[in-house]
């Protein structure tokens, strides 16, 4: 199974979410650099080399017990889904699961600090219901859009690239331990990795390609 037909994410419809304010659970002393876009485009064109290496500065910084056995793994990618912006939008992941006899999908998300994951929902798609979801934060921190009233602003303004593409203003922030869950299926959601960015188990059911919906029509991987 290839990335397009795996990808997805979500953080949308808060269980236990914890408000913007609350304390960020830290790295190592020092913070987490700041990544810039130069770094991870040649010649107009994503470098995702760039963006793996930059995903073993986050692994590092936390400690994450899983980097050794990333390293020159197949199925660990970074993308920026077309957007020429992956210092701000974009996500790394390894699929760990995706069974759809049985209706089950695990999966480890990576996200710089301030890194947007692009708009979406998911729909019904190869004879299956529409994905839910839950995330766990592992390492870091998350802020979680997804529907309802307007909450709390979190930190980050929103990636300009963006722009005219969000419509989920319910903002929530998961510290490291606390879960959430897609309030409803085929509700828009997206997540933004917090100050030290993020690790993120997700729990949820078959994941289709297919049945991915998002809301900035340039998006492409």
């Amino acid at each position: 199974m290839n990335r397009r037909q795996m990808l997805g994410f979500s953080a949308a419809g808060l269980v236990a979410a914890a408000p913007c304010g609350s304390a960020m659970a830290a790295g190592k002393k020092g913070g987490l650099r700041k990544f810039t876009n130069e770094e991870f485009y040649k010649n107009g064109e994503f470098d995702q080399e760039a963006g793996l290496k930059a995903y073993q500065e986050l692994f590092e910084h936390h400690d994450y017990s899983l980097r050794d056995s990333l390293k020159g793994n197949k199925d660990f990618w970074a993308a920026d889904f077309k957007q020429n912006d992956f210092a701000r939008v974009g996500m790394g992941g390894i699929f760990w699961v995706n069974e759809k006899e049985y209706g089950y999908f695990g999966h480890e998300i990576f996200l710089l600090p301030g890194q947007m994951i692009v708009e979406h929902a998911h729909a019904p798609a190869e004879d299956k219901p529409a994905k839910h979801e839950c995330w766990q934060v592992r390492h870091g921190s998350i802020y979680t859009f997804g529907e309802g009233d307007e909450t709390v602003e979190c930190e980050f303004d929103l990636p300009k690239s963006q722009k005219g593409h969000i419509t989920t203003k319910c903002v929530g922030k998961l510290e490291v331990g606390d879960m959430a869950a897609l309030n409803r299926l085929e509700a828009p959601h997206f997540m933004m990795g917090g100050p030290e960015g993020a690790i993120v188990t997700e729990y949820g059911s078959f994941h289709s390609g297919d049945g991915l919906r998002f809301t900035n029509p340039t998006v492409g991987f």
